[in-house]
């Protein structure tokens, strides 16, 4: 067993409870909207994509992570919804949401853990719970597998950092838990790499200091362990996602590109995302200010600063040398700005204490209504951000398409006979991907040994073309059956 130099333990309070309370229903305040949307085209792939492979595949698809199955995590969320609610979206979305508010003491309580302070814990989690830039979160159902990722990810490192803070290694189980929980967040999205490294440092910044280095590594090797056997897992996982002939980097859009300017390009997208301002360059002064943090985290030497210096740095990794991306996907990355944003904050306050020599109560009071003032502005401008953007709207708008097609289909009240070929023939295209209308309908009816063919986008030869039963055109809001099998008389 390892005793380490500091051990912190924290019991959550009424205050803390009430703390959470208090970020749920401002969480809720921006999320509850979200129960009234729909589907995109891209949700409509996706959920097809698990019904196809079928509950088995799927499910084996998450014991062999390493697979190119495409992150099969989001079976374990597409799969039972369908089966017992169809495409009814109502449940999918309260789960969605269900899932970020779960999250939320979670941030807390991680936070609680590494600043050992409720006020920053308060702000920190503040500014993970709801992000203008970031709503798809809350209102797309194809960003599932960001949640679902950021969800498992924090939870393994608040298990992991709840461990440690006890000043104890982790035993075998624990160690299995946590390898479990990790693995379920490299399912749910790539993303989620990072995690080993993070842990590695947290344990780097953790470890008494010593003199010598060869007592340093004998007393403080057995804490490395969890970071090696989460490294090796990510080494058979990486391997296994890029060597496969289904492997997402043969893909145009997730081809990386090794070169200090994508890297520099792309983490200043990030930068103007998180700050609201896309159209200027303040992401490259951010970037600038790098190792001004990472200055200032050592000078003061404040351990949580330190790791999150590096967090800002090591979790934008897996993104930083793809095409362009941000908004959702930095999820994980807003938590190390959050903690930036929130210890600096608490600094300020404890600075201006010591300005005005207050002493005691008046220290305390000074800190609580301070923090409430920042708390109470960083909510008046999130919800001035996202009233300005109107993205609600416009994400709820764009979710409508997929749930007048499936109405469309269902007035038919069709029931093709098993093994029955289908002909869709689009009137008009109003779809993206080609196969829309394939996934649609297949999801509609449910039936695995129908065979369907979108008209345009599949070559069909005469005996195909002679062998088909039904022929349905249609657009968004309308189907029509154009030929059916005659009735059998006999």
């Amino acid at each position: 067993m390892i005793k380490t130099s500091r051990v912190r333990r924290h019991n959550l309070t009424a205050l803390d409870a009430a703390c959470v309370g208090l970020l749920l229903a401002y969480f809720l305040h921006f999320a509850l909207l979200a129960l009234g949307a729909g589907f995109r085209e891209d949700e409509m792939m996706n959920l097809y994509r698990y019904w196809f492979a079928g509950a088995s595949k799927s499910i084996e698809a998450n014991l062999c992570f390493w697979s190119t199955f495409y992150r099969p995590a989001g079976t374990l969320y597409y799969l039972p919804l369908y089966h017992f609610f169809s495409l009814n979206p109502l449940p999918y979305r309260i789960v969605q949401v269900s899932i970020l508010a779960a999250t939320i003491p979670i941030f807390f309580y991680l936070a609680r853990l590494l600043s050992g302070s409720r006020a920053v814990a308060f702000l920190i989690t503040l500014a993970m719970c709801y992000h203008g830039q970031m709503a798809s979160l809350v209102f797309v159902g194809s960003f599932i597998y960001d949640v679902l990722c950021g969800f498992f990810y924090f939870v393994a490192l608040t298990y992991y950092v709840y461990t440690r803070e006890t000043g104890l290694a982790l035993r075998p189980a624990q160690l299995a838990i946590f390898l479990a929980l990790y693995v379920c967040a490299l399912n749910s999205k790539e993303m989620a790499v990072s995690l080993p490294l993070i842990v590695f440092i947290y344990e780097a910044l953790k470890c008494p200091r010593l003199r010598d280095r060869s007592d340093f590594v004998r007393q403080n090797w057995r804490a490395a362990i969890p970071a090696f056997v989460a490294s090796l897992v990510t080494s058979i996982y990486i391997y296994g996602k890029l060597s496969g002939p289904h492997s997402l980097a043969n893909l145009e859009a997730y081809h990386p590109v090794y070169s200090w300017h994508r890297f520099t390009l792309t983490n200043a997208h990030f930068m103007n995302d998180l700050f609201y301002d896309s159209a200027s360059r303040i992401g490259r002064w951010v970037l600038f200010g790098w190792p001004v943090v990472f200055f200032y985290a050592f000078w003061r030497r404040d351990r949580l600063l330190q790791l999150m210096a590096f967090w800002v740095v090591i979790t934008p990794l897996p993104l930083a040398f793809i095409p362009s991306r941000g908004g959702p996907m930095l999820y994980i990355v807003l938590f190390g700005w959050a903690t930036i944003f929130a210890r600096l904050v608490s600094d300020l306050i404890a600075l201006a204490g010591k300005v005005t020599a207050l002493s005691g109560p008046r220290t305390a009071t000074l800190s609580t209504f301070a923090t409430g003032a920042v708390a109470v502005a960083f909510a008046v401008f999130t919800n001035w951000q996202n009233q300005r953007f109107d993205t609600t709207r416009a994400l709820l708008n764009s979710e409508e398409k997929s749930l007048h097609v499936i109405q469309a289909f269902r007035s038919l009240a069709l029931h093709p006979e098993p093994g029955s070929r289908i002909l869709l023939r689009p009137e008009k295209r109003f779809y993206q991907n080609g196969y829309y209308p394939l996934f649609v309908a297949s999801l509609v009816w449910n039936d695995h040994s129908l065979r369907i063919y979108v008209e345009g986008e599949q070559r069909l030869d005469e005996r195909e073309i002679a062998e088909i039963s039904y022929v349905i055109s249609f657009t968004e809001f309308q189907a029509k059956l154009v030929r059916a099998p005659k009735p059998d008389h006999a």
